[in-house]
């Protein structure tokens, strides 16, 4: 696995597709994220220390946002402030991780047999912690926005800019 650090700091976005929906996977997943995201410098003054509980189903990661990221490529830059409001990500979910531009929140979509993280990739691009290490040794295949395949394409359509700064090397 590797993973390549971006100089870019206009990119916001990492978008990942794990597919397991085993909650006991999905919150390893997700803490070992969390981890990396703790061991960023000053990020405990802002987001506190980041805890993923382990929830006995996979629908309750769900962020339940049904919408398109406010910085999406799919939107004009016409669009008014307060129409990218609304159309901007929830507060409140499971993790917070410097995206570059304001949308700290991460979006977790759980489908029929996997689930999609879009997660700020400034604070993950070092893999201090080894969390790509740890998600790999649990088996669990991944589909990435920096992928020219059809999942990857379909995948960087959902970020909200740009998803430049990582790859995952399986």
């Amino acid at each position: 696995m590797i993973i390549e650090n971006s100089l870019n700091p206009n990119c916001s976005e990492a978008v990942f597709r794990f597919h397991t929906l085993d909650p006991k996977k999905m919150q390893a997943i997700l803490q070992a994220i969390a981890d990396e995201l703790n061991s960023v410098e000053g990020n405990e003054k802002f987001y506190g220390k980041q805890t993923v509980p382990l929830y006995k189903t996979a629908k309750e990661y769900d962020t339940n946002y049904g919408g398109q990221p406010s910085y999406s490529s799919a939107y004009s830059d016409d669009l008014s402030d307060e129409e990218k409001e609304k159309l901007s990500y929830p507060n409140g979910s499971l993790l917070k991780g410097c995206a570059g531009l304001g949308d700290n929140d991460t979006v977790i979509t759980v489908e029929s047999d996997s689930f999609v993280l879009n997660i700020g990739n400034n604070d993950i691009q070092d893999d201090k912690t080894d969390f790509t290490g740890k998600i790999r040794d649990l088996k669990v295949k991944v589909d990435q926005a920096e992928d020219d395949t059809p999942a990857g394409k379909e995948l960087s359509a959902r970020a909200r800019d740009c998803t430049c700064g990582i790859s995952w090397d399986f």
